[in-house]
């Protein structure tokens, strides 16, 4: 088969071919203070494709997303396969692909590696052979080992299809899929889904009349909120799942690709780290001179205090930018589709962002001590500091989370972070001060008992709500 792809989700069996591949019922969607979508109700089967046209801010994308379920509806409901969108069986989202205005793509990572990412998500059998066939169906075998960055918009757009059906999914969404692509990519456009989703229910909207043409054996027209399919048996059909859905990959390989992504993103982009590092740099040398005055017995506590700061400064200033990134590029999207607990992508943050702030404190540590002549290079002190980044990281990495969608992100992050990092704060310099012999030594092991509370508790926290925090 040219998807290469298990027959359990490249056919459909006898009982599948009795459930529409999509079924919408009642559904109504409010955006901001307005009804865009009221009441629609259809039914799509499986191989069959609609195409969406309506005028601009008509609701075609809303009802895009709403199907993906990126989107909440306010009544009614989505089956996919016979399964609630809204269900806790993340399965359904395995058997949905889904292009938006923007493709899910990393920019600093290869076609092939974004395609990577993508299969080691969705759990796609002989990964290698449907890349592979992927690239080629879309037109990217030659440019497969180049940065996305270096891509042109119909490059882009080209690949964000392949993300989308790279799995074989039961249902293809596509949002103007003809968007940035040269007449011969819009003319290949039917073949690219016909190899890669024979069997797929598609439904996409467009403006361009040769794609409805090429494309769609229906056309669904989205006006005044409602959605009409000429023709559209409308009678109501059991729910019931056509088959089991398949497994998804597990929480700690879903964060462990995760990390691989974000950590080889950084160090291609080096966006972030270079400019945390000179920044507390500048803090350490500002702090030098203005101090420089300062008596021997004084130094310990200057560069305590200093050193703590700056920790502080980078998580804030880094776990910020850091949840931003995924949102800003459209690439959130993409991974809250995956069928994986999206508490791994809140792991996956926290932990790039404890290693970037450790490596930043690290530096800090040798630098302040070079500065001030304090001897902060000890066992104990470095310990303290990869306790009391982890657990600074999990304070901020939360905040971060909670308020990502905030106009005013860049004020509320540290008005609503420092406050409560002030215990991981005090701890840090606790046990800093032991150390140097500033304060008795057997004073600072509560503070590492404090440090690991601190961490287990935010780090909980964090896990249990980010999933709410997306939606």
């Amino acid at each position: 088969m040219s998807n290469n792809q298990p027959s359990d989700l490249a056919t459909l069996s006898k009982d599948s071919a009795k459930t529409p591949a999509l079924m919408a019922s009642q559904l109504t969607v409010r955006r901001g203070r307005r009804d865009v979508l009221r009441n629609v109700t259809f039914t799509v089967k499986p191989g069959e494709r609609i195409a969406i046209i309506g005028s601009n801010g008509s609701g075609k994308t809303t009802l895009l997303r709403t199907i993906a379920g990126l989107l909440r509806p306010r009544t009614g409901n989505v089956h996919i396969n016979g399964v609630a969108t809204t269900s806790s069986d993340s399965g359904v989202r395995r058997t949905v692909g889904f292009l938006g205005h923007r493709p899910h793509l990393y920019p600093y990572l290869t076609a092939r590696e974004n395609l990577q990412i993508q299969s080691r998500l969705f759990g796609v059998q002989n990964a290698g052979l449907r890349i592979d066939t992927t690239l080629s169906t879309v037109g990217l075998a030659n440019s497969a080992d180049r940065p996305v960055r270096e891509f042109s918009r119909g490059m882009q757009q080209r690949l964000g299809l392949g993300l989308a059906m790279l799995h074989s999914p039961s249902v293809l969404l596509l949002d103007e899929p003809d968007a940035g692509l040269d007449p011969e990519a819009i003319e290949n456009l039917p073949q690219m889904i016909s190899r890669l989703c024979p069997h797929s229910a598609v439904m996409f909207s467009t403006h361009d009349e040769r794609v409805v043409t090429a494309l769609a054996d229906q056309v669904a027209r989205v006006a005044q909120g409602q959605v009409s399919i000429p023709n559209q048996d409308l009678q109501q059909t059991n729910p019931s799942p056509a088959r089991e859905w398949p497994k998804q990959i597990g929480f700690v390989a879903a964060a462990t690709t995760l990390i691989g992504k974000d950590v080889r993103t950084e160090w291609r982009a080096r966006e972030q780290l270079p400019t945390l590092l000179i920044f507390t740099l500048l803090i350490a040398l500002v702090f030098d001179m203005a101090f420089i005055a300062i008596v021997e017995s004084e130094a310990a506590a200057v560069a305590t205090g200093l050193l703590w700061t700056s920790v502080l400064l980078a998580a804030t200033l880094g776990g910020t930018k850091l949840f931003a990134a995924e949102q800003e590029r459209g690439t959130l999207d993409g991974l809250l589709l995956a069928p994986i607990d999206p508490s791994s992508i809140y792991v996956a943050k926290f932990f790039v962002l404890s290693i970037e702030t450790f490596l930043v404190g690290a530096l800090q540590l040798g630098f302040v001590s070079l500065l001030l002549n304090v001897p902060l290079v000890q066992g104990t002190t470095i310990g303290a500091l990869a306790l009391s980044t982890t657990a600074i990281s999990a304070v901020i990495a939360l905040h971060s989370s909670l308020i990502i969608n905030a106009r005013a992100r860049e004020i509320l992050m540290p008005l609503l972070s420092i406050p409560i990092a002030i215990p991981v704060l005090l701890a840090g310099v606790g046990a800093t001060l032991g150390t140097l012999d500033v304060t008795p030594a057997a004073q600072q092991w509560p503070w590492f008992g404090l440090l690991a509370i601190t961490t287990a508790v935010f780090l909980s926290v964090g896990i249990l709500l980010y999933p709410h925090t997306t939606r």
